[in-house]
């Protein structure tokens, strides 16, 4: 014979055991994403924030990678000229950039609009970097 509902098998005095425990439902907590270490900053590139022209100068200081309901997220954090930190949401045109900038370089980040691809619009930034004028990273 076997038992379909193990806990009702147990009751009639079989000897099957419950593939799992028995758990308090009160306990269950919701899985949030995680903001990475930086999440209290504020955010230059926030979306609809930014107008064509807007720039950014500081020191490239910091890098963090966290998962997000969307997936991988990237942030660059810069130190600005008057010492505060922000980060940059790392799009993806922003992020392939980044790849060849040391930490610790001067940076310039200007937001150039937006440029048509296959797949929509798409946000575009220059990026100019300086890494003999360094800063010490995070």
């Amino acid at each position: 014979m076997i038992a379909l509902n193990t806990k009702a098998a147990m009751l009639a005095g079989n000897n099957i055991k419950p593939m799992r425990k028995e758990y308090n439902h009160m306990a269950r907590k919701t899985a949030e994403a995680k903001a990475g270490k930086y999440s209290e900053l504020d955010t230059w590139n926030k979306k609809g924030e930014l107008k064509e022209g807007d720039n950014l100068e500081g020191y490239y200081v910091d890098k963090d990678t966290f998962n997000t309901k969307f997936g991988e997220m990237v942030i660059f954090v810069i130190e600005k000229l008057d010492g505060t930190l922000i980060k940059v949401a790392g799009q993806s045109n922003i992020k392939n950039k980044f790849e060849d900038i040391p930490e610790g370089s001067h940076v310039w980040i200007k937001y150039a609009g937006l440029t048509e691809t296959k797949n929509g619009a798409m946000k575009t930034y220059d990026i100019e970097y300086d890494d003999e004028d360094k800063k010490e990273t995070y």
